[in-house]
């Protein structure tokens, strides 16, 4: 072993013990672990130094890679200095050794191009060169992109990364190794095997995160429905009207308060006023062949968003609506409307909506008047 060599084969050490370091929770205080890392990092340096020119081909100087397979026990020292999972922590060293394999195996891509007699110093020379370029942009990947991952996966997603990560790496280490040592039967297999497990378990990853989010959207709809009546929430509501006013589509928000509905909780009870709330719903939707912009505020406060523009003769047909089927003989006590047009009353969705509930708060009071 030259010492250009061996200062390749610390190199790589060093950035794996700094990536594991910067992605793995400490037990101790950062510099105690790195300090302890470091020890490890000499320690096991030392033990495999007279293995190491044993491995073969090694003294060849061909870059075959194989002394990368040493990092696994790496594992062991790991599991005491930090307080992360088992699963984690080889997710953790697999990222690093895809990113440091890659860059060895090109850094002796190109140093093939220069004089045999050069070799370790041209690929002691390109691969400074590159993790110089290239280490800054990968830990700035690590630190926004990977730690997040490692913090928020769930339990059924880490063994599916664990085994990509592990596929990954062997898939650049047999790639390096065939292209320094030539192919064999037994290369060719394990490799045929190792791209198709990791093809196999990429489509299981995303299986899974399809999964997810299908779940997650699941979850977001029932937020946004109504549980008694099944219409769209207030939340809904505002979403739709944004989207038709970026699109400079023209609508109407029709505000609905059910007259003398608190009435029919303290005669009939809150049963009766859930069935009536239920009827009301279904009248609507039946009569004014609305099923989509429909929404329950709270309450007995609902309203519709629609595209027709005689607004009048639409209110009108509204205060005409009759139950079907009336609960228990509660037959339907009437409705307050009130009403805000995009783009006539403004092109602000707060407004629009606060106009719309004062004009039908202003109905309402007028018909109290005049009851009175």
């Amino acid at each position: 072993m030259n010492i250009y060599s061996l200062i390749v084969v610390l190199e790589l050490l060093g950035i794996n013990t700094y990536t594991t370091y910067t992605c793995s929770k400490k037990r101790n205080s950062k510099y105690v672990s790195f300090f302890s890392l470091c020890i490890v990092t000499v320690v096991f340096s030392a033990l495999l130094f007279p293995f190491v020119p044993k491995i073969p081909n090694y003294g060849n100087g061909n870059g075959n890679g194989l002394f990368m397979i040493f990092g696994f026990l790496y594992i062991i020292p790991l599991k005491y200095f930090f307080d992360q999972p088992i699963k984690h922590l080889i997710v953790i060293m697999s990222s690093s050794w895809i990113y440091t394999m890659f860059m060895f195996a090109f850094s002796f891509r190109v140093g093939y191009l220069f004089p045999s007699e050069f070799l370790w110093l041209s690929v002691l020379i390109i691969q400074t060169l590159a993790f110089a370029m290239t280490l800054p942009y990968y830990i700035k990947f690590v630190n926004k992109v990977f730690i997040y991952i490692l913090k928020n996966i769930e339990n059924n997603i880490i063994n599916s990364l664990l085994l990509i990560s592990l596929s990954w790496f062997f898939i650049i280490f047999l790639t390096n190794y065939i292209f320094v040592e030539g192919s064999s039967v037994l290369t060719e297999f394990i490799m045929l095997f190792v791209i198709i497990g990791n093809a196999m378990l990429s489509y299981k990853m995303v299986y899974s995160l399809v999964s997810v989010n299908n779940k997650a959207r699941e979850l977001q709809e029932i937020t946004r429905i109504d549980a008694l009546t099944q219409l769209k929430n207030r939340e809904s509501l505002y979403d739709d009207a944004l989207q038709k006013i970026n699109n400079s589509k023209c609508f109407t928000i029709i505000f609905v308060d059910l007259d003398n509905f608190k009435s029919v909780n303290d005669s009939f009870g809150h049963a009766i006023g859930d069935a009536y709330l239920i009827e009301f719903t279904k009248t609507v939707k039946e009569i004014l062949n609305i099923n989509d912009g429909f929404y329950r505020l709270h309450g007995d406060e609902f309203a519709l968003l629609v595209d027709r523009l005689d607004i009048e003769t639409f209110c009108r047909e509204f205060e005409k609506l009759e139950f079907k089927n009336i609960p228990d003989g509660v037959s339907f006590r009437g409705a307050s409307l009130g009403c805000s047009s995009f783009p006539v009353d403004g092109n602000d969705i707060s407004k629009l909506l606060h106009l719309a509930d004062f004009r039908m708060y202003q109905i309402k009071k007028e018909k109290h008047r005049i009851g009175t």
